[in-house]
């Protein structure tokens, strides 16, 4: 190969390790002038469930992919900080002082230094601090259903453009607090749907999920099995009920005779107490 070609090589491989830049990253200007850059097109949302949330571990070398952590999740699973693009901690500071979790968690935040950090404002002693974009994102999305923090994460990638969703970690199971946040999670899964997003929803997360698919399936054969189970256990209850009443019954039975005893008693008692020594009963 001559010299002129050799260079011409070396020239279109070095092109080729120029990565794309699909926008900035919202507020990014006020860490490094003019922006930076964003040059992933896929986002990793992850949350506090276990069930899942170390799944994104297939993604923490894939250079198409931004990690997004929140909060004190760095107690949970602390490796997902060295594959962070992006942090999350929009409570107010009273409210993440008070959490349980972690009582150093603003000490932690101004010991981050590889990647932003959204909050309610810019904080003087985290350097990696910026406002989330509270305005924007309300603009963007003006029902503003917002009632937790992975829903204003996904609708900030879903205003930046990101062309992959994924979300780890994030259950929302009806047995705790997080049911209530959990119809706001899936609202702005279905505009990111509908907006031609590619979205994945880890499989063992309660998210978007049904069992059986109304009214078309009333014979699927999980939902039989559910139906005749509560059947099952109601009648039980309902038998435990009757027994439980009965029981009732005999009890108030029994201490009714032994009231009455208790009063005969009493009364027997008082008589003899009445009468004076020697004194005999006569019958008429």
């Amino acid at each position: 190969m001559s010299k002129t070609n050799s260079k011409k090589q070396d020239t279109v491989d070095l092109k080729k390790q120029v990565p794309k830049v699909y926008g900035k990253i919202t507020n990014g200007d006020l860490l490094v002038e003019g922006g930076i850059p964003r040059t992933r097109k896929k986002v990793a949302i992850v949350g506090f469930a276990p069930t899942s949330m170390r799944d994104v571990q297939a993604f923490f070398n894939d250079p198409d992919m931004e990690i997004w952590g929140l909060n004190q999740l760095y107690l949970a699973f602390p490796e997902i900080v060295g594959y962070a693009t992006r942090w999350f901690q929009i409570h107010s500071r009273v409210s993440y002082d008070n959490a349980i979790r972690d009582i150093k968690h603003h000490e932690w935040l101004s010991k981050q230094v590889k990647f932003p950090i959204y909050m309610q404002t810019k904080e003087p002693d985290i350097p990696m601090s910026i406002p989330f974009p509270v305005k924007e994102i309300g603009e963007a999305f003006p029902r503003k259903y917002f009632t937790n923090s992975i829903s204003w994460e996904i609708a900030l990638a879903i205003y930046e453009g990101f062309e992959d969703i994924h979300i780890y970690g994030v259950d929302m199971a009806q047995e705790d607090e997080y049911s209530e946040q959990r119809p706001s999670v899936e609202y702005f899964i279905g505009i990111a749907d509908g907006k031609g997003i590619n979205l994945y929803v880890s499989p063992v997360c309660d998210l978007c999920k049904t069992v059986w698919q109304y009214p078309f399936e009333d014979d699927a054969p999980f939902r039989i099995k559910v139906d005749g189970r509560r059947k099952e256990l109601r009648e039980r209850v309902g038998q435990l009920a009757a027994q439980e009443q009965g029981m009732h019954d005999q009890r108030m039975q029994l201490l009714g005779a032994l009231e009455n005893m208790n009063y005969i008693q009493k009364t027997w008692s008082n008589s003899i107490r009445e009468q004076t020594p020697g004194q005999i009963i006569q019958k008429r």
